[in-house]
């Protein structure tokens, strides 16, 4: 082989690899063999569930990022895939199967995978408020998403099958300082391992997830007006209290169920 048919070759594989503009080629084609990972949710009724969000990353193509000081080092690719979840079945069971082993020139490994849901639009409570989805998120590797979706630090499960079954309730957040409501689920402070929604995943082919959302029964938050002050919670059976910071009483609200 001469020098440009050598120079031809090398030019054809970073091409493949790299795509135009030094961008990675994001095809993902799973090779036989590959492992798959199944997910599975049963949504509650007055539920919309939302995509998947899958983060494949490749140690063969890598991206350029640039530190403090302006030099440049290299990361594992990324690639951002959704992914919808099949039609629901007659117990509104809905489920998806996603390849961990992507495949592809890049061999893109399965790197995060996010789960979302949100109050469904025509559910009265979500009139006049800015809806936040809730979210798990489960790591199969390092350089995942980020940590701003609201689940909390990433627990360890090493086990073949995760089964997540946790109690939600409308968090209403009446904000006096910027002029604004906003509606999500509560399960919990995620600042405690307990009542986190991220994992990290080792060895494990299934995640079931089967939520119930108690729809009728919302806590209201409201800041203080004029502040300063603590937040004051309103509880479904009535009560009320002062609270530190933007975290009900879970224990209590679990104790209304």
């Amino acid at each position: 082989m001469n020098s440009l048919s050598k120079i031809a070759v090398v030019v054809s594989v970073v091409t493949l690899l790299s795509g135009c503009d030094d961008r990675p080629d994001k095809t993902l084609s799973p090779p036989d063999g590959a492992k798959w990972m199944d997910v599975t949710f049963r949504v509650p009724e007055g539920i919309t569930l939302q995509p998947a969000e899958l983060l494949y990353r490749s140690a063969q193509c890598k991206s350029v990022r640039y530190n403090s000081s302006n030099e440049p080092h290299d990361i594992p690719g990324y690639n951002d895939v959704e992914r919808a979840f099949g039609a629901p079945d007659g117990d509104n069971v809905r489920r998806l199967r996603v390849a961990v082993d992507g495949g592809g020139p890049c061999q893109w490994q399965l790197n995060s995978l996010m789960v979302s849901f949100r109050i469904a639009d025509d559910i009265p409570l979500v009139k006049g408020k800015e809806v936040i989805d809730t979210s798990y998120i489960f790591d199969f590797g390092d350089y995942g998403l980020s940590d701003g979706y609201g689940t909390g630090r990433a627990k360890v499960f090493s086990g073949k099958t995760l089964d997540l079954n946790t109690d939600l309730f409308p968090m209403v957040f009446i904000n006096h300082m910027f002029k604004k409501t906003t509606l999500k689920f509560f399960g919990g402070d995620i600042n405690y391992d307990k009542w986190g929604r991220r994992y990290r995943l080792s060895d494990t082919d299934g995640i079931y997830l089967h939520p119930f959302v108690h729809i009728n029964k919302p806590v209201i938050l409201e800041s203080p007006n004029p502040p300063p002050g603590n937040i004051n919670a309103l509880y479904p059976d009535g009560s009320r209290e002062d609270i530190p910071n933007i975290s009900p009483d879970y224990d209590k609200l679990l104790s209304m169920k």
